[in-house]
């Protein structure tokens, strides 16, 4: 990495692809999907599969607006080649895995050299959510990518219209107008950005504009540099926005009338307000996430910030962009009411380019390391050893830990027969000694081989702890109910929990139309009740936490049938009479 790569630009890329496909999709059907995300989405797109109706989303065969389609269709298309399983479901964001890197190299090759692009790729593949988001089932990775694809061709347009090129040095005057042959950028910009808005809503909108209002706030105020308000290209930019999104916004609308879209829109809101499902968190959820899931990338990013005399204009501009991106990402996810760990996932572009940029001169000119980054990859660096050596230890020792747990339905999972050899906890262990040769690395100034040693340490480690011990953790937090639910495929049944949010029991039990409420023809508000009270035409089955089951022994019409490590069964033979009413007398 002393000098530029002078490999053909093909080559590396592919070898990258390649690299993705080895890391990301071994080992994607190994364990169940989680609830709540996971198995939402993968229902989603099996549902889409059943019905035919690959335009309007559905879960439990009733509308469901809180997400456009894109992400479906492109898992619900897996799902017709490989099946209705964990490997389809999260096939999608194995390839855009495949597809990220390559792309990462090209545009860092272009903005600083070959070995920058390189760097910035690997950086992102070695650093620890970043990596392993690609082998889950979420919107996120894609939705990620079309907003960084929407930025990095807002920042083209930004300097192109500026004059700047990577070589050149100087700013060159502006234009309140784009001239035409910068249009494209802003168009193409516009285009990736309607795409973000088809895969999650406005908000890939409303990033892209925060991220472009920023920098322009920056460049203008700060740095007092030369800065012309948008007037003309943000208006553009938004009806290319506006024109792609209506390729399903619009068709839906007027399909259907605007009640859905109404619906979406209030979902948004309600979640941008409030602590929607459970996922309050404090203020600085989001910065705490970003530093320790992003490890090693967040260790280096803090020291990019300072402007080297060495960037040219373009790259001087293009590394405000990805400050500007990374600012509002966690602005906005830490005032949003509802917070998920995934939500600030867009941060991983600018925090791993941040990254990059400092390790490219770290290791180029063989600058010292700040003592912040020293500080942070050594504690860092202990804590995810630590973690990772933790899990299969309390797994292996459980029942010393149980007595001091408090929360009955945690100690329940707990009971779970998970099996544990030994050997995962040298996973954590074999990690804590890379830590180590990589503090001895940072003594002797031995930079490339201490980057080398962070990004290949990283990268095995999360490739063998989704293999070996993510299974193990779904084994004690969901296996049982998702297994009770395997079981019924096939039968003519209701399925319900009670008590708790959850969708495993629509997918693992491979319920159809003729088991939701449509195809009950009771609305879905009144479906439970009917389940319970009703006169069912077949039998129902029942599943809630051990912590409110009690409620529902008690309940005439339900028979437990099993217990098992948290989770309560009941079932409901189908009966003529009943007391039930839609509507009260």
């Amino acid at each position: 990495m002393k000098h530029d790569l002078n490999t053909q630009s093909f080559i590396i890329p592919c070898i990258l692809a390649l690299a993705a496909a080895l890391l990301f999709l071994p080992f994607l059907g190994s364990v169940h999907l989680f609830d709540w995300d996971e198995i939402n989405f993968a229902e989603i797109s099996r549902e889409m599969l059943l019905t035919g109706d690959y335009f309007r989303v559905h879960i439990n065969f009733e509308p469901f607006w809180e997400k456009p389609p894109m992400f479906f269709w492109l898992q619900s298309a897996c799902m017709h080649v490989f099946g209705v399983n964990e490997f389809a479901a999260r096939l999608p964001n194995a390839l855009i895995g495949c597809a990220t890197l390559p792309i990462l190299f090209l545009l860092g090759k272009r903005l600083f050299g070959a070995a920058f692009g390189l760097l910035w790729a690997c950086v992102y593949a070695g650093s620890f959510l970043p990596a392993f988001y690609f082998k889950s089932g979420i919107i996120d990775p894609l939705f990620n990518l079309w907003i960084f694809l929407g930025i990095y061709h807002l920042s083209r347009h930004w300097s192109l219209a500026l004059g700047h090129s990577p070589n050149t040095s100087s700013h060159h005057s502006s234009q309140t107008a784009p001239p035409a042959s910068h249009l494209p950028r802003l168009l193409l910009a516009g285009l990736f950005i309607g795409f973000a808005v088809l895969t999650k809503g406005p908000v890939g909108y409303l990033l892209a504009v925060l991220t472009w209002g920023g920098f322009w706030a920056f460049t203008r105020f700060v740095s007092r540099e030369q800065a012309p308000f948008p007037w003309m290209e943000l208006p553009l930019f938004t009806v290319v926005v506006l024109l792609t999104s209506l390729a399903w916004y619009g068709v839906e609308i007027y399909r259907h009338g605007i009640w859905f879209f109404r619906e979406f829109v209030q979902y948004q809101i309600r979640l941008l307000t409030t602590g929607d499902a459970g996922h309050s968190q404090p203020f600085y959820y989001h910065p705490l996430v970003l530093l320790v899931g992003c490890f090693p990338a967040s260790a280096f990013a803090f020291s990019a910030f300072k402007r080297s005399a060495e960037d040219t204009p373009e790259q001087h501009a293009f590394k405000r962009w990805m400050i500007a991106l990374l600012i509002v990402v966690v602005t906005v996810f830490s005032l949003v009411q509802t917070k998920i760990v995934h939500y600030s996932s867009l941060a991983y572009f600018p925090i791993t380019f941040l990254g990059a940029y400092t390790l490219l001169g770290i290791v180029r000119r063989n600058q010292a390391m700040t003592r912040l980054a020293k500080g942070l990859v050594i504690g860092l660096g202990a804590l995810w050893a630590l973690l990772i050596a933790a899990v299969p230890l309390i797994g292996m020792n459980k029942e010393w830990l149980m007595p001091k747990i408090r929360d009955v339905f945690v100690r329940a999972n707990l009971a779970a027969p998970v099996q544990w050899s030994g050997f995962e906890v040298l996973i954590g262990v074999g990690y804590f000694c890379a830590m180590a040769l990589v503090c001895w690395l940072i003594l002797k100034r031995r930079y490339f081989e201490m980057t080398l040693t962070l990004l290949v340490a990283t990268t095995l480690a999360v490739f063998t702890f989704t293999a070996m011990i993510a299974p193990r953790i779904e084994g004690y937090t969901q296996r049982a109910a998702v297994e009770f639910y395997e079981g019924l495929q096939g039968q003519d049944c209701y399925v319900r929990v009670l008590g708790f949010k959850s969708f495993a029991h629509l997918f693992y039990s491979r319920q159809t139309r003729s088991q939701s409420p449509s195809g009950a023809n009771i609305a879905a508000d009144d479906f439970e009740r009917w389940l319970l009270e009703g006169e069912i035409d077949k039998p129902a089955y029942f599943v809630c936490k051990i912590t409110g089951a009690d409620e529902w022994r008690q309940h005439p019409n339900l028979t437990e049938i099993a217990e098992r490590y948290g989770f309560v069964f009941f079932k409901r033979e189908p009966r003529k009479k009943s007391n039930f009413a839609l509507v009260p007398p």
